[in-house]
């Protein structure tokens, strides 16, 4: 601990990735304090899931892989194999303690909690970071906090953490997306099984209006109902979240301050999957963080094309749900499930993105492309 007022850098906020870029930088020669503007990051605790497309750091914290995943809808279930790339968790609580352990016997990296950060000026050589109740000094800033823009469509979700008496999951194969018949909303249900006891039960949202209303224990109490009868269960905990997806976040440095996390751009807008997309944003940083301010830096993963075409995606869902339900069925059904899921990872080759784009319905995704809506669409 160096409890110090000058440090090399600073990492505003200890969420996924802040606390991800600390753990590379930890015992290295750099100074780094992390202010974080609550008393205790475990309140926020959230299970992330990602695909098998990146190699990290933490693999020894996975809570769980999967090698097959369910996509379905009321009249169909399709099979997604993910032996060659399994869809896998990490506990944000895991995730946190194991790199609060780090830090708190590094050599190198101070974390202050409770302290808001009211502004971030250079004054001469130096940047000041100001908070509600002291200064701190360095010569570039990591910054992972929200920005206020307002955004188009949020990913919004609520889970459910379901221990059941019986064995009635299986714990073999996740539910990725099982469409329900809520008219002219793009809803699914999401589920993964831990063991055959126990699930964690999510109904999510692609929206642009508000739907806490709809996202309650009401529904998952519903959902147990209908899928397994009266086996007797109960719900250990619950979460909430809301994720923005947005393609138009800029990303682009500042010449002391790197915008970091999603509100940098890597949170993928079509999808809502983040993990990965911070782990390589990080490591990227690694590379070029003793030449960084001399760099204006784009952390902004996406290519233009996937851009694009998230930008087709989240249109189409907001003024077409069901038609692009149904897309996505098609979409699963008939193409590469390799090249899909490296697509929804963030990481599709250039040959991946053609196949994904020979299989989606080409008029309805041109005239959208176009600015050009169809009569029957909102």
């Amino acid at each position: 601990m160096l409890m110090q007022n000058n440090y090399d850098y600073i990492i505003i906020g200890a969420g996924c990735a802040g606390l991800s870029l600390a753990y590379r930088l930890l015992n290295k020669s750099h100074t780094v304090c992390i202010i974080e503007s609550s008393d205790d990051i475990n309140k926020r605790n959230k299970l992330w899931s990602f695909w098998d497309t990146y190699e990290t750091p933490f693999n020894h914290l996975i809570k769980k892989k999967w090698k097959n995943l369910l996509i379905s809808n009321e009249n169909e279930s399709i099979k997604i194999n993910c032996e060659d790339y399994n869809y896998q968790s990490i506990s944000s609580l895991d995730f946190n303690n194991f790199i609060l352990d780090k830090i708190n016997t590094s050599s190198n990296i101070d974390i202050l909690f409770s302290l808001e950060v009211k502004k971030i000026v250079k004054k001469n050589s130096d940047v000041v970071v100001i908070t509600d109740k002291d200064e701190y000094f360095c010569s570039h800033v990591f910054d992972s906090r929200p920005n206020n823009k307002k955004t188009f469509m949020k990913q919004q979700f609520f889970g459910a953490y379901i221990k059941s008496k019986e064995d009635i999951f299986d714990d073999n194969l996740a539910a990725f997306m099982e469409f329900t018949t809520i008219k002219n909303k793009f809803h699914f249900n999401y589920i993964l099984p831990f063991s055959k006891n126990m699930a964690l039960i999510e109904s999510t949202f692609f929206s642009c209006n508000e739907e806490k209303k709809l996202l309650n224990k009401e529904y998952i109490n519903e959902y147990m109902r209908e899928k397994y009868g009266d086996k007797a269960y109960i719900i250990e905990k619950t979460e909430f979240g809301s994720i923005p997806m947005d393609i138009g976040i800029n990303s682009l440095s500042e010449q002391f301050i790197t915008k970091i996390g999603s509100f940098s751009g890597a949170t993928r807008a079509s999808t809502g999957y983040t993990f990965i997309n911070i782990q390589r944003q990080v490591d990227h940083l690694i590379k070029i963080i003793p030449n960084i301010q001399k760099n204006k830096i784009n952390t902004h993963f996406h290519k233009f094309i996937l851009r694009k075409m998230d930008s087709i995606f989240l249109r189409i869902i907001s003024r077409n749900p069901d038609y692009m339900k149904n897309a996505l069925m098609d979409l699963f059904r008939t193409s590469s499930h390799k090249a899909q899921i490296r697509f929804l990872s963030d990481m599709p080759s250039i040959f991946d993105i053609m196949k994904i784009i020979f299989y989606l319905p080409k008029l309805k995704f041109l005239l959208y492309a176009l600015g050009i809506r169809e009569k029957n669409d909102k």
